[in-house]
């Protein structure tokens, strides 16, 4: 056999080796993106949100206002559901990435409901998270969260 077949096989295999580790690390980068932990891993969704600049602190502090506005039996209320779906953890991600947030939102739902304001609840504090689900509450009844509500 010729010993340039073994040479250049060799070489052959090793870069696509090389290929398929690339491909393999961009999968999961994409995938870690997709989930939100990039996001989550930066610090770029602590505050409120919005990818916009000052309108993070803006979107914060009216949630902040709203949430002030809230009774104290609703506050309560928000606090053991919450604990109950996801353990109080505003970024908690359950039922295979569908559900997301303190109170394990659907995103179709969270969209659709009162106050929200959009995107992905994970997003956004757990007093923004709070003041939608209150509402919605309000809205709908505590059917949306049928055994901790």
């Amino acid at each position: 056999m010729n010993p340039n077949f073994h040479g250049a096989l060799a070489s052959s295999l090793s870069r696509l080796g090389l290929l398929a580790v690339a491909a393999l690390a961009v999968t999961v980068l994409g995938l870690a993106a997709a989930t939100g932990v990039a996001g989550a891993a930066s610090g770029g969704t602590a505050v409120g949100g919005d990818d916009g600049g000052g309108s993070k602190d803006r979107t914060a502090s009216r949630y902040d206002r709203l949430w002030d506005d809230v009774s104290r039996h609703n506050k309560r209320w928000a606090r053991r559901t919450s604990e109950c779906e996801s353990g109080g953890d505003p970024k908690a991600i359950g039922g295979g990435g569908a559900y997301r947030g303190a109170f394990q939102f659907l995103k179709s739902t969270w969209r659709a409901s009162p106050k929200s304001p959009g995107g992905d609840p994970i997003r956004y504090t757990y007093r923004t998270q709070a003041v939608v689900a209150v509402a919605l509450k309000k809205r709908d009844g505590a059917g949306h969260w049928p055994v901790c509500g």
